[in-house]
């Protein structure tokens, strides 16, 4: 198996430490913290930044995954399961596109609204969900990067079971919206949406595993999604061609072939 912190001969292998403007890389096979088994505590390789569950009934747990070359994986159950931030990310600079990568193994496609990545925001204001519904996955936004106001679904289906590796895009300089699911050729969720919009405000929790509908970890609905998840990252930028190029050859070379 390949492994992220790997070297061959005296050239360090390429991880997503490389991209440039990282903010926050959660890998399962490192930074996982575990009372009895049950994880408490994720903390990203870039900054420290904490995911989190106190609640031991509701902690994830951890073990390889066959559909993710057997490598490690933080595994939710999708009845109680989630991770989140009791604190607010990092001060993001008004205009900064924002990029988010999700390696995971899907194994429940149809959980009615459970949480695969994202932002939930307390109250109103810009959010983003990712989640699962129906055998699609869906983009869910409110005032973001939506024109106008009010709540807009946009589907990126078929979310079939299994390995997968999600890319959604914000460009905020022109306000449009983009995914790439398990390929790096991007298609379009909108256009001509809100600019310059800063997504990393106070008040803001990142969760995963769960949809949330308050910064205190309270789950809205009974929404959780049952999923292995690998790898999670953000970056304040948009990557370059040859840095996807890398994140592809990573990916596959570690999670047997999932981008094509």
């Amino acid at each position: 198996m390949f492994h992220p912190f790997a070297f061959q001969g005296t050239k360090a292998l390429w991880t997503p430490a490389d991209f440039t403007d990282i903010k926050y890389w959660w890998t399962a096979d490192a930074g996982v913290f575990r009372s009895g088994g049950a994880v408490i505590s994720w903390i990203d390789q870039i900054a420290g930044f904490n995911m989190q569950q106190p609640t031991s009934g509701n902690s994830p747990g951890t073990g390889t995954s066959a559909a993710l070359n057997g490598e490690t994986t933080i595994k939710f159950n999708g009845t109680s399961d989630y991770l989140y931030t009791t604190t607010s990310p990092q001060s993001q600079p008004v205009g900064a596109d924002l990029t988010i990568l999700s390696v995971f193994n899907l194994i429940d496609t149809r959980t009615g609204g459970a949480l695969v990545s994202g932002i939930q925001l307390n109250g109103s204001g810009p959010r983003f969900i990712i989640d699962t519904l129906n055998d699609s996955i869906r983009i869910f936004n409110q005032n973001y990067p939506i024109p106008g106001s009010g709540p807009a679904t946009m589907e990126t289906s078929p979310a079939t079971t299994g390995a997968r590796a999600l890319k959604w895009r914000y460009d905020s300089s022109a306000g449009d919206s983009y995914y790439a699911l398990d390929t790096l050729t991007e298609s379009s969720l909108s256009t001509g949406g809100s600019t310059g919009t800063n997504t990393w405000s106070t008040g803001v929790t990142i969760a995963m595993g769960a949809t949330l509908n308050s910064t205190g970890g309270t789950v809205f609905g009974s929404r959780y999604v049952e999923m292995e998840v690998a790898e999670q990252i953000w970056i304040e930028t948009t990557p370059s061609v040859t840095e996807m190029d890398e994140w592809k050859t990573y990916v596959n070379n570690k999670y047997g072939t999932i981008i094509v």
